[in-house]
Formats: C-alpha cells, structure tokens, sequence
C-alpha cells in the first residue's frame, strides 16, 4: 500500500521567490495530510532572519523626527520591518550581527546602503527607508539582526541602551503557502493522490529548499514518534543504502522487461486500462494482444495487419505509444 518508491517530487516552476511542485502517486487521503503537514511547517519552522533593533544618531525614541528626512522614526521603523535580511545557517539562534547605515544627502536612503557583514546578506537592496532633501542631512543608523522563526514580539520590559529602539520580528521566510489535491492514476487503479504544492518566498530562501527542510523537520519528529530516538545523520546513511539495494533488486527483476513512466512493468498494463475505444480492444485482443507489452512490440505494419483495426485506431494507439515512450 505504502509504496515510496513510486512516489515522484517534480518541480513544475522555479523562480528565487516562488515554487510549484507534484509529489505523487499518494495514497488516496495522504495529499491533505502531507500538504497540511508541509504548509504549516513552512510558516512555522523556516528559519529566517529579521532586524531586532535600532539606534539612530539624534534620536532618543520612536515618536522622534529626523532634520531633513521626508519620514517621521516610526514610519522608518515599519520600512526598516520590511528590510529583507538572509543570514548564513552557520549563525546560532542567540547570535546577533550589528550593521551600520551611513548616508548623506540629497537623495533616498535604501535598503542598499546597510553594510554587509560576512554571512549578511541585504536582499531588497533597492527599498526606500527614507529620503534626506538637501546635501547638509544625514542618516546614521545601527541595527541588530539576527536570524530566528516565525514571530517574536518585542519584550516590553527588556533592559537597552537609551536611544536603542526594539522591533518586532518576523523571521519567516515564507510568504504563502497553498496546496491542491487531485485525482493520480496507477497502472489500472486511479484512486490514488496528486499534491500540488505553491511556495512564495521573500527571496532569502529559494522554495525548493524551504520545501526540503520542511519535509526534513517532518521526517526528524516522526522518526523520534516511531522510535523513541533522535534522529542523525548515520540514518540518512542507512536509509542511502536501503534504498541502494531496493534499486539493485528492482532492476534485477526488471532486467528483461521494460515499464511505462509511471514505473509500471509492461506486462502488467491490460488493454482495459489504455482507455481504448471497445472495438479497438476487441481487434487487439482477437489478434493475440492482451497487454502493453504485447502492444508494445508491435510495428505499425503488424498494427496494419490487425482485422477490423482502422486507421483512426491505429494513429490512437501510435499516439498512445509515443506518450509512454514506447514507439519504435
């Protein structure tokens, strides 16, 4: 019943901020179970990485203005929220990272003008903080990032440094998450699941791999449910050579055959499940050809041979043999 082997994760569209990928065939209720089971894990534990606080030169609290810029510090404060920051995972929970802004007028202050550290990366480099109007204004500005998930809201009664203004955190990566689940077919037998799955990123993290880790978060809690154990790296290892060795067994057994794209042996597949008009079915069967693989090994002359097959069906069943990759 729990077949994995057969299971397919296929990326259907790939850009840096959004994914749409298959995993399939499912047993039949297990496309809402992993989709739900992706889709809350997604937001939940996609480590991120966010800008905690803030220190700006003349500027003692939030409700402050700044000489010369367009922006009073709380609407700065909501732009700097919206800063998109990527930290390398070498950085630990509790590790912090101070980066510097210091621009002078005319002109926008953007997302560009933060410095970089090592393993710091700014993605939305072209998003406007502020904008000083003359050559005489200017912006100076430390900020605290560090890397975390979901949502942390500021701790009221935490201890800074005066002028030091704290923001809540939104470390998550993921900015939508949807699945849908349709109807898969499995030699003869469709009552199996398709998920569908969309993944949209802010860009700090490509959704194929924000789909990985999810998937790998899932795995690490089931394997401590089944075992009792936590989960390491010398199990990925034994579940490698597992895995190796199905492989070497399948391929032995399917060394003088051959199956379909789906990974059906051919001799399985009846003329029934082709979904072949009845009378082609009947020609077919009434000439000795009872499965793919009989069909299979047929050249279009022989086809031509076949009593009551016209020239309709035979370009069906040519059509159907290029699908599987099967024609000559």
């Amino acid at each position: 019943m729990y077949n994995l082997k057969k299971i397919n994760f296929n990326t259907v569209e790939k850009t840096s901020t959004k994914g749409v990928f298959e995993i399939t065939p499912l047993v039949k209720g297990f496309g809402y179970t992993i989709g739900s089971g992706l889709r809350r894990t997604l937001f939940s534990s996609t480590r991120g990485a966010a800008i905690v606080s803030v220190s700006i030169d003349g500027v003692s609290h939030e409700f402050s203005t700044i000489e010369g810029a367009t922006d009073d510090v709380l609407q700065i404060l909501l732009k700097l929220k919206k800063v998109i920051v990527k930290m390398s995972p070498e950085f630990e929970l509790d590790d912090t990272v101070e980066l510097k802004i210091d621009v002078k007028g005319p002109g926008d202050v953007t997302a560009g003008d933060i410095s970089e550290d090592a393993g710091v990366e700014i993605i939305n480099k072209d998003f406007v903080i502020t904008t000083l109007n003359t050559a005489k204004d200017t912006f100076k500005a430390t900020l605290l990032v560090k890397p975390g998930y979901g949502y942390e809201q500021v701790d009221e009664d935490a201890d800074v440094p005066r002028g030091t203004i704290l923001l809540d955190a939104n470390y998550t990566p993921i900015v939508n998450v949807s699945y849908d689940v349709d109807v898969a077919r499995v030699g003869r037998d469709d009552n199996f699941d398709k998920l569908v799955l969309t993944v949209e990123t802010d860009g700090s993290v490509e959704p194929e791999e924000a789909v990985r880790n999810a998937a790998k978060i899932l795995k690490e809690f089931f394997y401590k449910v089944e075992t009792g154990e936590e989960y390491n790296d010398e199990q990925d290892a034994l579940l490698a050579q597992a895995s190796a060795l199905e492989d070497e067994k399948e391929a032995q057994a399917n060394a003088a055959g051959v199956t379909t794209q789906s990974g059906i042996a051919l001799e399985e597949v009846s003329l029934e499940e082709l979904r072949l008009p009845t009378r082609t079915v009947n020609a077919l069967k009434k000439a000795g050809i009872n499965t793919l693989a009989d069909l299979s090994e047929r050249s279009e002359d022989e086809l031509l041979r076949v009593r009551n097959l016209g020239e309709k069906s035979i370009r069906e069943i040519i059509a159907l043999l290029e699908k599987e990759g099967l024609k000559k």
